[in-house]
């Protein structure tokens, strides 16, 4: 009784946040003024049309912003995923003078909030050059300490019998990061990389700041723009928002497994 009550109020949330997804898809199909507001205009598919993807396609640099935006995501959680991982394989495995200090140092990172640092980020980026350019945005987005927590809470619970034996058998530091550390925590890594790719995408503020040229904007930067043009016409509105929906929806519905099992054992504790 209990698992139908919870599989049923499941249902109903997933219902619920399904239907707005749905009704953008519907009315960006819908001609231009058409809304899709009751059931029946919902199931009406006489009329659905996709000139509105055509018109954003053709009137906005959507296409090079969203390719923008994945470059940005890919790398920047690449790198950092990296970088958290050797990290916590640090703080988690090895034992050196102020540890403790160095691993809360890097956690008050967390306390920071990014509107903090927007002055003298900007003026660090201005003096090596970096503005209008990607690598303005990656560097800084490099530094999030999200990652190296999660994976290190994830390695302190692993058994410390894989680093013995191979310790015995000769592997240095970075072997047993890459042999045993890294396949073990493949999970974890790959959650953590999923947020960092869908907070990347989702950047607003800094992208804003650093780049000038429509050319080189990023989807958060470049769509509210061409958005602010088109704000009488909500189909071609839901249009570009659905295009720029797609990408992480597709991102989610391969990785999605990982997402829930890389969560879930980042709390195990050993």
């Amino acid at each position: 009784m209990a698992r139908a009550a919870i599989y049923s109020l499941t249902v109903i949330l997933a219902v619920i946040f399904v239907i707005p997804l749905v009704w953008m898809f519907v009315v960006s199909l819908k001609p231009e003024g058409v809304s899709a507001i009751t059931i029946a205009e919902w199931a009406d598919f006489s009329d659905l049309t996709i000139r509105n993807y055509a018109k954003v396609l053709t009137e906005s640099q959507i296409l090079r912003w969203t390719w923008n935006s994945f470059v940005i995501g890919a790398v920047t959680t690449l790198i950092t995923v990296i970088i958290s991982s050797l990290g916590a394989f640090a703080f988690s495995r090895k034992t050196f003078r102020s540890k403790g200090f160095l691993f809360i140092l890097c956690v008050s990172g967390l306390l920071i909030p990014t509107e903090a640092m927007l002055i003298p980020l900007y003026e660090t980026v201005l003096s090596i050059d970096l503005l209008d350019n990607m690598w303005g945005i990656i560097l800084p987005s490099l530094t999030n300490p999200l990652g190296l927590i999660l994976i290190k809470q994830f390695m302190d619970g692993l058994p410390k019998d894989y680093m013995e034996a191979a310790q015995i058998d000769g592997g240095r530091d970075f072997r047993l990061w890459w042999s045993i550390y890294l396949p073990l925590t493949r999970s974890a890594m790959i959650a953590i990389g999923i947020f960092y790719f869908i907070m990347s995408w989702n950047n607003f503020i800094w992208p804003y700041i650093a780049i000038n040229s429509e050319e080189n904007m990023v989807l958060s930067t470049g769509l509210p723009t061409f958005l602010s043009n088109n704000v009488l016409h909500v189909n071609t509105i839901m249009a570009a928002s659905a295009i720029a929906a797609i990408p992480t929806m597709i991102v989610y519905i391969f990785l999605q497994k990982h997402i829930v099992q890389g969560v879930s054992m980042t709390g195990v504790k050993g």
